[in-house]
């Protein structure tokens, strides 16, 4: 893996969002590093990026270049870690899979993707992140049978509340 300017950053994109005050926010309530890279070869079916553009080791949250927007991307595995119980917080891509030990079924995985989802969705505004950047709440679940809504919606809104005191003011 090779560090890369975030697209966020780059001269030719400038995308408008606050990419600075979104990593402040996220190495200050989450204690956790941040690497933005670029992979080489056969690195994307690697730890800890199985089959998506980004993950988590349990130390570091990884965005990995692709045409997606890095503040999406980083937004959301900051969601992964807010909404995941404290015994999940330092392993692998949350134990949420794909990987090789994964303590959570689909029912618990996807019904906590859309819970993030949920949660990204009303932290975007405070990162300059517009609505038609997010990912469709359930663009990632094995089974759309197994989604609750009502309590997905109910978590999201318990880890708002959370961490709504922590956020910096609005641009």
């Amino acid at each position: 893996m090779k560090p890369r300017t975030p697209c966020c950053l780059a001269p030719a994109n400038r995308c408008g969002t606050r990419w600075e005050v979104l990593v402040k926010w996220i190495s200050k309530n989450t204690g956790k590093g941040i690497r933005i890279v670029e992979l080489k070869g056969d690195e994307q079916g690697k730890t800890p990026f199985f089959a998506q553009p980004v993950g988590y080791d349990g130390r570091a949250f990884f965005v990995a270049g692709d045409r997606g927007c890095d503040t999406e991307k980083l937004l959301h595995e900051a969601c992964h870690f807010l909404v995941s119980p404290p015994e999940r917080r330092n392993m692998v891509n949350y134990g949420l899979g794909p990987g090789p030990f994964r303590p959570v079924d689909d029912l618990i995985s996807d019904n906590e993707e859309v819970t993030v989802g949920m949660l990204q969705a009303k932290l975007a505004p405070v990162f300059g992140l517009p609505p038609h950047k997010l990912a469709k709440l359930d663009y990632n679940v094995a089974n759309k049978r197994h989604l609750d809504w009502e309590t997905a919606g109910a978590r999201a809104e318990e880890v708002y509340a959370r961490v709504v005191g922590t956020l910096p003011p609005m641009a």
